[in-house]
């Protein structure tokens, strides 16, 4: 049995969710609440390219800042460079 993979010691990551251009988004589980969240992850392709890291951050930032029923909630950005990808 594989050790699951687990960003800033929180996020335990699970399955593929869904794909996008720039990024993934993983079945998560939040070790510190105890509760399931999805975690979007930049392309390891994508990752080491400063301009994409700064986009990603962006979108993260804008999409924290709504609030609606319809719409994903941000609750945490951050980075794991100990991945493929930032997250």
């Amino acid at each position: 049995m594989t050790t699951p993979q687990v960003l800033g010691e929180r996020y335990e990551i699970g399955g593929v969710l869904g794909r996008g251009g720039m990024a993934e988004v993983h079945r998560g589980r939040d070790l510190r609440l105890g509760r399931e969240v999805a975690v979007k992850v930049l392309r390891s392709d994508l990752a080491r390219d400063p301009s994409f890291q700064v986009r990603f951050r962006r979108e993260a930032q804008a999409s924290a800042s709504l609030n609606h029923p319809a719409i994903v909630a941000v609750y945490d950005t951050g980075e794991d460079r100990t991945t493929t990808g930032a997250t």
